[in-house]
């Protein structure tokens, strides 16, 4: 999508297309492995599409993506640190602008925590059910 756009940015614009692509990458994992939690705690696919829904568009809201974590802050509020959104976000924003991983060590363990325990959440409920089955 970068290379299709490339024509849209401004002139001198350097973005360190390997260190985002790998923020990306581990950004998505994280993220998906709450699609495989709620996938293997939703009987059918038919609910599983709107738990997802759900979940996903309030922490879209209080991630950061369209209004600042800040003003979140301002208003005494702790949602946004709930969200593994918005250390998606805060990565994202911070590897696009050539920040360094050291700057970002918390987003990335932070998505590593939601990564872990969503996907060992996710197997151990799958094998249950497989079991079940059987």
């Amino acid at each position: 999508m970068v290379l299709a756009g490339k024509r849209y940015y401004p002139v001198g614009v350097h973005v360190p297309f390997f260190s985002f692509t790998m923020a990306l990458l581990s950004s998505t994992w994280s993220i998906l492995s709450i699609g495989f939690l709620i996938a293997s705690i939703v009987p059918t696919a038919r609910f599983a599409q709107p738990i997802g829904a759900i979940i996903l568009y309030p922490m879209i809201a209080v991630s950061g993506l369209f209004v600042p974590v800040n003003h979140y802050r301002q208003h005494s509020t702790r949602w946004p640190e709930l969200v593994p959104l918005t250390y998606t976000v805060s990565l994202l924003e911070g590897i696009w602008r050539g920040d360094a991983w050291s700057a970002h060590m918390g987003d990335v363990a932070a998505l590593a925590v939601v990564f872990v325990v969503c996907t060992a959440l996710s197997a151990k409920v799958f094998s249950v059910g497989v079991e079940k089955a059987s």
